[in-house]
């Protein structure tokens, strides 16, 4: 008897939801993992480690066909991607070199006297130019700092508590009280920042939150795993 389409619809969800391994052609493995979501170019792992993408061009056939791989819609899919990193890009220069016009005709209206000046440039930069702890930013904002400049945003952001808001994009339990959220990132970045993950140690209070609330948190920066930005030891914000 053919089974009913919601029935075929509860079990391939459930199939998504349970732990695996995987191990890929290289030999990474991925022990105990949950798939969190399948895009069409690679699955998005959580595992007791952090959360990686693994693309299926780096798996085995059998994964590959499980997940139903097709690389011409992969192919498609890269190609949109590359298409908003080139409009961020854009974006994102035209931003900065606004930015650098407002601090100069700042700095030109308001001259910082010369002591104060000397401690700017042995500290490595101005007090506009560095940012202020506590402060609140947003989840689009933070990644696109670790996509632009790894090397700039670790220096700057990393290890820091920081207020941050975005949108919900999906809420995952590990089972043991503990919760993680992702935030939604417009696009692809360029560099190797492409996702941002929230992890509670304590989920109470995001059971009222679904994907698509806005959201803030409070968490310290741990900075960049595969292509996942991390916050740690995160809470609701008040």
């Amino acid at each position: 008897m053919k089974a009913p389409p919601f029935l075929i619809v509860v079990v391939c969800f459930a199939s998504i939801a349970l732990a695996d391994d995987f191990k890929t052609i290289d030999g990474r493995e991925y022990k105990n993992a949950k798939v969190s979501r399948v895009e069409p170019d690679g699955i998005v792992l959580i595992t007791k480690s952090g959360i990686s993408k693994v693309y299926f061009t780096e798996l085995p056939k059998e994964v590959q066909e499980r997940f139903h791989y097709d690389p011409q819609k992969a192919a498609e899919f890269t190609s949109q991607t590359k298409d908003g990193i080139d409009q961020l890009l854009r974006q994102r220069a035209d931003d900065a070199q606004k930015g650098l016009e407002e601090r100069t005709e700042y700095w030109s209206e308001n001259p910082t006297p010369r002591p104060l000046r000397e401690s700017f440039a042995t500290s490595g930069g101005s007090a506009l130019d560095r940012p202020g702890y506590g402060q609140s930013t947003t989840a689009v904002f933070l990644v696109s700092q670790y996509a632009l400049n790894q090397v700039n945003a670790e220096r700057l952001y990393t290890g820091k508590t920081l207020t941050i808001s975005g949108t919900i994009k999906s809420i995952d339990s590990s089972g043991s009280g503990r919760a993680v959220v992702e935030l939604f990132v417009p696009g692809y970045f360029v560099g190797k920042a492409w996702f941002m993950h929230c992890i509670f140690n304590d989920a109470r209070g995001l059971e009222q939150y679904q994907a698509g609330n806005p959201i803030g948190v409070v968490g310290t920066v741990e900075g960049l795993r595969r292509y996942t930005l991390i916050v740690k030891d995160c809470r609701l914000a008040r």
